[in-house]
């Protein structure tokens, strides 16, 4: 995998492949100030003790990753303790469908420990969660689409104080699942087509102080 550990602008032209032959990672920043734009990475690795992502950040705080395209991850795109991040633009899937649980897959998006992120206008698709919160705070998810994900569209967990507005949950086991959280405020979304097991269009455990209207 490439190992990105000082402030770097990286940007595509003709939105080149990395290809990971599922058995690496491609991306591991742990700089600030990076910018990951117009690149396309395809069969991230697998592993049964780690969590391999086409870009994975750890304390890398102002990391922008934009316009991009990522096919066959096992994770998508995977940050801890960064602050201020921005994912914008992005298209996440999977081809890999049909015979995977959760258990086999990781998530499109997944952010653990950060804080002031904003997550917007991405596309993930055929992952564990679409979008994965787990003690996130202050940030936003805004005008995502999320489709046919094993478990939820978007899945938050300890994250207070964020806002998730107009974004799309369509075809994915259950719409939310928003737990164990206060000061949440969800405007404007659509929760469609829930399938699985415990088909919900949002499911809240434990909130309170929070705002949830305008939704359909």
């Amino acid at each position: 995998n490439v190992l990105i550990n000082k402030s770097l602008t990286i940007i595509g032209q003709a939105m080149p492949t990395l290809d990971g032959e599922n058995k690496y990672e491609i991306f591991t920043i742990n700089a600030k100030n990076v910018i990951i734009k117009g690149m396309q990475f395809i069969n991230v690795g697998k592993s049964a003790t780690q969590d391999f992502a086409a870009i994975k950040a750890s304390g890398a705080d102002g990391l922008k990753v934009v316009d991009n395209i990522i096919v066959d991850g096992y994770f998508g795109i995977h940050l801890s303790n960064t602050l201020g991040a921005q994912i914008i633009g992005n298209k996440i899937s999977r081809t890999k469908t049909g015979t995977e649980n959760e258990t086999s897959v990781g998530n499109a998006i997944h952010l653990w420990k950060c804080n002031h992120a904003l997550i917007e206008n991405n596309q993930v698709s055929n992952y564990r969660d679409g979008i994965y919160f787990e003690f996130v705070t202050n940030s936003v998810i805004k005008k995502n689409h999320s489709e046919k994900n094993i478990r939820y569209g978007l899945h938050f967990m300890f994250s207070n104080e964020d806002q998730y507005i107009d974004n799309e949950f369509v075809n994915n086991g259950a719409g939310v699942a928003v737990m164990y959280t206060h000061s949440v405020t969800m405007v404007g979304n659509l929760f469609a087509h829930n399938w699985g097991a415990s088909a919900y269009g949002l499911l809240l455990k434990d909130i309170r102080d929070s705002k949830v209207c305008n939704n359909r």
